[in-house]
């Protein structure tokens, strides 16, 4: 994590990072462009970016901006992901909000109120300085606020008023659901959480989620499982048992009917056909693999 200026004028040109960025602006303005938008950053201004999005910035004419930037990978959040998913606000703010900013309801950032500053510069502060010193402990201390910063954070994505649910269009909220899903499928979202999340009711977001992806919510996740789990199959020679935990099922047993429900035969058959004894990818087979929806 670094604090850094952008001095008067200055053009940092198009850039991106393979970690997930938090940026927050501390002070002066600048010109942000992404996804073919160009919009002015203010102090109090804070955003998420997801890996491999490139931007840019263009320094304000008379003063300079200061920016704390806070590079992570998503393991860092591994243990406490699953309990995190379970928050729309969180949900919303690190993960929908900058896929959304790719559709037509675009939303770049929000603004911070004075006493919302006040708590989240005091934890990137501490962070800082932990970062700095690495003291004793010092990576477990900043893991353990970077999460209470990310769940404020969310909470006051949430009370911003700039991610209400007319704004969105529902094809926007059953794309971004969707991308969730492909980017997170090991973890345990629910129709009714994803329902929520959309600000749908269960009924609703399902007849609506059928109609955008052809299949039914349940049957898309499986989908994406489905497919990670015989790209694994084909190409490793790991346990069946710690593929299916790895594609994000609990169970061995569902994960076989899952299986065979969407290849037409059991796990060990389909490693047989298209894998090799020592795990080695066959690059000669045509798999069948569940097709993308």
């Amino acid at each position: 994590m670094s604090r850094y200026t952008i001095g008067i004028g200055e053009r940092i040109p198009d850039h991106a990072h393979q970690f997930v960025e938090l940026v927050y602006v501390v002070s002066g303005s600048a010109i942000h462009e992404m996804s073919g938008h160009r919009y002015e950053l203010q102090s109090g201004d804070v955003f998420v970016l997801e890996p491999g999005a490139p931007h840019s910035y263009t320094g304000s004419d008379t003063e300079e901006t200061v920016v704390f930037n806070v590079l992570f990978g998503t393991e860092l959040l591994r243990d406490e992901l699953a309990s995190l998913l379970r928050m729309p606000s969180f949900v919303n703010f690190f993960y929908l909000a900058p896929f959304l900013r790719k559709s037509a309801s675009f939303i770049p950032h929000f603004r911070l109120h004075d006493h919302q500053k006040l708590r989240i510069v005091s934890q990137l502060a501490a962070m800082e300085e932990e970062f700095a010193m690495r003291g004793d402990g010092y990576q477990l201390l900043i893991r353990t606020r970077l999460i209470e910063c990310l769940v404020w954070l969310g909470r006051y994505h949430r009370e911003s008023g700039m991610r209400k649910r007319e704004a969105l269009s529902d094809r926007d909220w059953i794309e971004s659901i969707r991308h969730l899903v492909e980017t997170h499928f090991r973890q345990p979202l629910s129709l009714k959480e994803a329902s929520r999340l959309c600000g749908m009711s269960v009924s609703s977001f399902t007849v609506k989620f059928r109609e955008a992806a052809g299949c039914s919510f349940t049957e898309y996740k499986h989908g994406v499982q489905i497919r990670h789990a015989c790209r694994l199959l084909a190409d490793t020679s790991s346990k069946v048992t710690d593929i299916a935990f790895d594609a994000g099922f609990g169970d061995i047993s569902f994960f076989n009917k899952v299986f065979r429900k969407h290849t037409g035969m059991t796990p060990k058959a389909y490693r047989k056909l298209h894998g090799q004894p020592d795990g080695q990818p066959n690059k000669a087979d045509k798999r069948k693999v569940p097709p993308e929806t």
